[in-house]
């Protein structure tokens, strides 16, 4: 049977004229955001708002100014939040460490139960002729502890992509200090996705992977320091977000909007007359491209977990439109604060950021090679499993081959090693 599509014509013309209201009351509240935040200049009046939301416990999960709020001590980063900041001269060199993992999730339907992370690193020497450094670092977990949840159940796909983010951070760490003597220029580690590291309950010793993530970033900043005292040049840590829905500055915006008496946990569970907008349309006309937003913080109980750790460790962001003329693309970026307290390496990886996505049309070059050399492809998993399977004959292990994949094989006319089933 087939999709009649006849069947379901009236639905999406019902569905097209439901969306174009829709589009049309999310225009008229991104006006009203847009008109809030050219008005939203006063940094003192942000932070005192922000100290009341917090003496409250109003859950606000916004941004913030970057910098000193009552009663930290660190100085002060006074960006105001409604202006744009410009694109700064492209660094001469740079050692650029990208790092990017896949994984093969746990499966009943194979010979053994496994599953697999393989993380690929990327060393890209910007400013010379250095031909880049190319690594990938494999890893098979099999045994039953790692497997296993507390109650005896298969670990979820979230567990592995939890667990991988971590082994991605301890590999850019590594990598980075085992360069610190090494570089003749600043350097970037670069990780794709955020840097604040969360795990839900479904996650098995969640707090243990949360400290080992952070003892990486901690590992990160020790380069740093190693690199400052020894050589005089810095290493920074940043996290590339690819076309984020985030929508931090908008809920900065509407707590803003509220008189002091309803700074209560009730008003904030949405963004009232802003509810359904991200920060992607404000960015869009603030920034030109090559353009950076302010310096930000999150709000989040994670955060504070790192800022509590250390002030260096807190993280910042910052938007940035990626695009060329007429062609806006916005990432987020985000930076530990040992990073985005120095305007000049806070300019330096803006700029190479922005200079890497030149070089692949919005995506940094670094992070889309590291990706290409950590994917595992289908036919490279089938020939694991062969592999696993003929060990465990060589091992006289009794091989199972699931029901249901014998059932798909058929099904589809091939046997498991892509050869032609007779009769089909």
């Amino acid at each position: 049977m087939t999709l009649e599509l006849n069947k379901v014509q009236e639905q999406v013309e019902r569905m097209g004229r439901a969306l174009a209201h829709r589009n049309l009351d999310l225009s008229e509240r991104a006006e009203i955001a847009w008109q809030w935040l050219q008005a939203l200049d006063d940094l003192d009046a942000i932070r005192k708002r922000i100290v009341l939301a917090r003496e409250r416990d109003v859950g606000f999960r916004g941004a913030a100014p970057a910098g000193a709020i009552p009663p930290d001590t660190e100085p002060v980063i006074n960006e105001p939040v409604n202006r744009a900041y410009p694109l700064p001269a492209v660094p001469e060199r740079a050692t650029l460490v990208a790092v990017d993992g896949s994984q093969i999730y746990p499966s009943l339907h194979v010979a053994a139960l496994y599953y697999l992370t393989n993380i690929g690193i990327f060393v890209y020497h910007h400013g010379s002729d250095d031909l880049p450094d190319q690594i990938t670092e494999p890893r098979l977990h099999y045994t039953e502890t790692m497997l296993r949840d507390q109650r005896g159940q298969v670990i979820t796909n979230t567990a592995v992509n939890a667990r991988r983010n971590v082994i991605e951070m301890q590999i850019l760490a590594r990598e980075s200090w085992h360069r610190r003597d090494a570089c003749e220029c600043p350097l970037v580690a670069l990780s794709d996705g955020p840097l604040l590291f969360w795990v839900g309950k479904d996650v098995p010793e969640g707090d243990k992977l949360s400290g080992d993530y952070l003892g990486a970033v901690i590992h990160l900043h020790d380069t740093h320091a190693h690199m400052q005292r020894e050589h005089e040049r810095f290493a920074a840590l940043a996290g590339y977000v690819d076309r984020p829905t985030s929508a931090f500055i908008t809920a900065l915006l509407h707590l803003m909007s509220l008189d002091e008496s309803d700074v209560r946990r009730a008003n904030l569970t949405t963004n009232g007359a802003l509810e359904g907008l991200n920060d992607r349309g404000l960015m869009f006309r603030l920034l030109k491209p090559g353009e950076r937003s302010a310096l930000m913080v999150q709000q989040s109980p994670q955060n504070k977990y790192y800022h509590d750790r250390g002030a260096n460790y807190e993280i910042a962001f910052f938007y940035l439109n990626v695009g060329g003329i007429d062609q806006h693309q916005l990432a987020r970026v985000e930076i530990p604060m040992w990073v985005a307290r120095d305007p000049a390496v806070v300019a330096f990886v803006h700029a190479l950021v922005y200079d890497q996505c030149g070089l692949m049309w919005r995506y940094p070059y670094a992070l889309t090679r590291a990706d290409e050399i950590a994917v595992v492809r289908g036919h490279e998993r089938t020939q694991l499993n062969e592999m696993i399977e003929i060990e465990l004959r060589r091992n006289v292990q009794d091989v199972e081959q699931s029901e249901k994949l014998e059932a798909k094989i058929v099904r589809h006319g091939r046997t498991r090693y892509g050869q032609k089933k007779r009769g089909f």
